[in-house]
């Protein structure tokens, strides 16, 4: 199941990624960066989600995928972890260009990117009326 999901994703997406603040669920649009099987998310140090993500850091992304006449959807749970090791921050910044539209260099403390640790998948293919749970 997991190579099925992997098929689905591109190197870079956005998906609604879902946070708590105390009892309020939080959404908002993110790009979800996939690297040799593994998800990442950056963002802006001065950003309410890292403060979130620091108080609780259990997410949710949801990822739509839509045929030509149908649509299903990829959803992902887990927990994040900040990511500090530089060599892996340039990386993922070199992978996924689009960070240094907001942050000159992997090293700008401004940037925060965070490892999307799944433990469990929900898949329902376009047209289909049924999900398949996965554990991760």
């Amino acid at each position: 199941m997991k190579k099925n999901i992997l098929s689905h994703l591109k190197k870079t997406q956005m998906v609604s990624l879902a946070t708590c603040e105390g009892d309020q669920p939080r959404l908002r649009p993110m790009t979800l960066i996939v690297k040799e099987g593994r998800f990442f998310f950056a963002t802006g140090s001065k950003d309410s989600k890292g403060k979130q993500l620091e108080d609780n850091p259990k997410v949710e992304f949801c990822l739509l995928i839509c045929s030509n006449k149908n649509s299903g959807y990829l959803r992902g749970s887990g927990v994040v972890k900040t990511i500090k090791e530089q060599s892996t921050r340039k990386d993922i910044a070199d992978w996924a260009e689009f960070i240094y539209d907001y942050w000159k260099e992997a090293t700008d403390p401004d940037y925060c990117l965070y490892e999307l640790l799944l433990y469990q998948t929900r898949f329902m293919a376009p047209g289909e009326m049924a999900e398949t749970v996965s554990e991760w």
